[in-house]
């Protein structure tokens, strides 16, 4: 080896054993804690996109260009590893008004275990127009979610509900310290 190639070639395996040693002493990133996921599908059971619970509460319009899932595009969901006492409402609405008026329909959920995960259970998903048969207070049934609240308007009475959501307002039961 020339003596003009030896200082270059020594400065950097240098600099590689530096950034080597620093990679292995560095922690990873510390990621946002997950507090759960609900899974939306499309009519034909494909996943359009995913919702994080987030921390404390959230409200994802869909009409909204700068939100990732579609609007009108949802027919059925499920939960994966989500909190107990989580409320999830889909609306019908990109406001998430829940206002009773016949153009409107809404249903408000709650998770009742922790963690409520529909993953092993047959079938995962639940349709959006199924939830019209659960009377206020009820459970999906094997699913640990309670329906809470419900409104379909006289303009929905007799539609299917698949594809119509526009809105979902999600709020997680924060810790008591």
């Amino acid at each position: 080896m020339n003596n003009s190639t030896f200082p270059m070639a020594a400065l950097c395996a240098g600099v590689m054993l530096f950034t080597i040693n620093c990679f292995a002493t560095t922690t990873p990133p510390t990621t946002q804690e997950s507090y759960g996921i609900i899974h939306l599908l499309d009519d034909k059971g494909v996943e359009k996109c995913t919702l994080a619970v987030p921390e404390t509460s959230q409200t994802f319009d869909f009409s909204s260009s700068s939100e990732y899932c579609e609007n009108n595009s949802v027919s059925s969901f499920w939960l994966e590893n989500v909190a107990s006492a989580t409320l999830i409402q889909f609306y019908d609405n990109e406001w998430c008004n829940g206002a009773q008026i016949p153009s409107v329909f809404y249903f408000k959920l709650k998770t009742t275990k922790n963690p409520t995960d529909w993953s092993e259970t047959a079938p995962r998903d639940t349709t959006i127009d199924s939830l019209r048969n659960i009377n206020v207070g009820g459970l999906i049934s094997k699913k640990n979610t309670r329906m809470e609240e419900n409104f379909i308007g006289s303009t929905y009475a007799n539609k299917n509900l698949n594809e119509r959501i526009s809105c979902v307002y999600i709020e997680r039961s924060q810790p008591v310290n």
